[in-house]
């Protein structure tokens, strides 16, 4: 998977989501509410070329040209207010109103997720990011 990017992984994990059919809840966002972490899942939208989340104050489309999509890793990106070129942080911060440090962008079963990480949640980074941590927990 190195040699794709976090966008074009994102939008083929999407499309074989919708041709199953699945939707239920991801051994992910079992992770996530494992270690009470606060997040924001969102779905590619194809037509529009937007990621789309579901949030308290309304839909927050997010267009998928930002750099942060654009990355080589296919596993995502660990933003903060100093690794934070596009400011995509600041507004995501702002507008989520929520208090963390840094802000995990990633992706599982064809959604990306936005994960707030508060001081001390970066112990999680290492599960977070490695699917197969998940199964030997399971």
């Amino acid at each position: 998977m190195a040699e794709s990017d976090f966008l074009t992984f994102l939008v083929d994990e999407t499309l074989k989501l919708q041709r199953s059919g699945e939707a239920k809840l991801s051994s992910f966002e079992h992770k996530l509410g494992d270690y009470s972490l606060n997040f924001l899942k969102g779905a590619f939208i194809p037509q529009s070329q937007v990621l789309r989340f579901k949030t308290s104050f309304g839909d927050l489309d997010i267009p998928v040209n930002w750099s942060v999509f654009a990355i080589d890793n296919s596993q995502g990106a660990l933003l903060d207010e100093k690794n934070d070129k596009d400011h995509f942080f600041s507004i995501i911060r702002t507008a989520w109103q929520k208090s963390f440090e840094k802000l995990l962008i990633t992706h599982a079963d064809g959604f990306c997720y936005l994960v707030a990480l508060k001081k001390g949640d970066e112990i999680h980074l290492n599960d977070l990011l490695n699917p197969q941590e998940w199964l030997k927990t399971a």
